[in-house]
């Protein structure tokens, strides 16, 4: 079993005129039976398709959960992370819940080469696609490999 150590530090001395710093840290465990994954989207991307990568229910409602994904570059693309058409976007998506049934629901576009570690529901799947920055897949001419790991 891995675990992660983060720490968040906010500081800033040109906002109004108190000074902003403060840092947060906590240490999760990684979980899971695939521990950090590696997977390529390009089977997901323009097939309508996704990956999953949380099922819902894998722990308890109460269980604090983390999904740590990083958009590793893949071939193809250009440098510009932000631009549409030319840049892979990761797009992360609630695909429903075990106490609504709720539709899919965006959560996140992760750029290329930038990573997201946030709380997600455990009661709730999630899936990722490729696509560019506005989410269409027809537009990526090539590979997404991504990293990703759950943790709690």
């Amino acid at each position: 079993m891995a675990t992660v150590s983060t720490t968040f530090t906010f500081s800033s001395t040109d906002i109004a005129s108190d000074t902003l710093s403060f840092s947060v840290s906590e240490t999760l465990s990684l979980t899971g039976s695939g521990g950090i994954e590696r997977v390529d989207l390009a089977a997901a991307t323009g097939s309508g398709s996704s990956f999953t990568i949380y099922n819902e229910g894998d722990f308890h409602s109460s269980t604090p959960t983390y999904l740590y994904l990083k958009n590793i570059t893949g071939s193809g693309y250009s440098g510009s992370a932000g631009a549409i058409s030319t840049a892979s976007v990761v797009h992360i998506v609630q695909t429903g819940s075990m106490h609504t049934g709720a539709p899919v629901n965006p959560l996140a576009r992760i750029t290329l080469g930038n990573f997201c570690y946030i709380p997600i529901n455990p009661s709730s799947s999630y899936a990722i696609y490729a696509g560019d920055m506005t989410g269409s897949e027809g537009n990526v001419p090539a590979s997404t490999i991504v990293e990703f790991g759950i943790f709690n």
